[in-house]
């Protein structure tokens, strides 16, 4: 594995990049969401069907893979909802957004480029597979605890359908899985098309990184910041612990498997779990500040976990 400086400076900096031009007023609201559009219906699809149509799956689904992660970001979402209650009083509702705060990865815009540059190709398999079921498992959970929260069974039942028809009509999965049927049924792909798919899903990883710092200018730190801390600790230092314990001790995964799954579960707070806080109006604040501070403390909480993985 290159040195930690080489993986993590050229990440956390071209988020920050991302960052200050949005600030700065380089890049206004609609031209990042234009960035963002193509990052998540072109470039990371292409670069998942083009990674899963050369390279394929396993004949069987490696099955321990997907248990070690979600079952250790179940766990944690389990712990964040024990702890939101009994020691901040929180209702149903706010529990679920301290939990889901505590256990979302951003595992597009910052966990591609960090484990593909850990790990190379050899990480594909399982950082494609907890991608490609990731809301799937997940974001279903949320929508129970926040609807059941709210008490609004309308409500929830809406934001179930319209999840499941997110899922469905999501570029994501629809590049991995139709990268997966191509790859076992499709010919070689032709040359310059191979190209063409190469130089878009490439491009996917950097503009990514420059898309999430340009979306995190939009969040202000606000709410309750003792609370995004401990969120913060539950995110980057528990829920890596206890993926790696299930992934080394209890499932026995090959090395570069295992590490490639703690560094997803090692990753900041996703965005998604803003959107679902801001819809159900259950702390969103928070869920903004967690995002910031989960990716400014990210940069050294992955970084040592990089330096642990690689000495070890």
């Amino acid at each position: 594995m290159a040195s930690v400086l080489e993986i993590v400076t050229p990440v956390f900096g071209i988020v920050l990049i991302g960052w200050l031009t949005a600030r700065a007023g380089i890049f206004g609201k609609g031209a990042i969401d234009g960035i963002v559009d193509f990052v998540f219906t072109i470039a990371i699809p292409l670069l998942l069907f083009r990674t899963l149509a050369t390279a394929g799956l396993p004949d069987d689904i490696p099955w321990d893979v997907l248990l070690a992660y979600y079952l250790g970001t179940y766990a944690v979402f389990a712990l964040g909802l024990a702890v939101a209650g009994i020691v901040f009083r929180k209702g149903l509702a706010e529990q679920g957004a301290f939990a889901g705060s505590g256990c979302f990865s951003n595992l597009v815009l910052l966990g591609i480029p960090i484990v593909l540059a850990v790990f190379g190709d050899a990480a594909s398999v399982p950082l494609f597979l907890v991608i490609g079921v990731h809301n799937a498992v997940l974001l279903p959970l949320l929508v129970i605890v926040l609807g059941l929260g709210q008490r609004r069974s309308g409500a929830l039942l809406g934001g179930l359908r319209e999840t499941l028809f997110d899922m469905v009509r999501n570029p994501l999965v629809i590049g991995l899985v139709g990268g997966v049927i191509y790859g076992r049924v499709g010919p070689p792909l032709p040359g310059p098309i191979d190209e063409i798919i190469r130089m878009l899903g490439g491009a996917g990883a950097p503009v990514a990184l420059f898309a999430l710092g340009g979306t995190l200018a939009r969040y202000r730190v606000s709410g309750y910041f003792g609370e995004a801390v401990v969120i913060c600790a539950l995110k980057l230092v528990i829920q890596p612990l206890v993926v790696w314990f299930l992934a080394t001790r209890i499932f026995a995964l090959d090395p570069v498997w295992a590490g490639a799954i703690t560094l997803l579960a090692a990753m900041p707070t996703g965005v998604n779990v803003f959107i679902f806080t801001s819809k159900y109006g259950a702390s969103p604040a928070t869920a903004g500040t967690t995002i910031i501070l989960s990716t400014a403390l990210g940069a050294g909480t992955v970084s040592a976990l990089i330096w642990l993985l690689e000495h070890v």
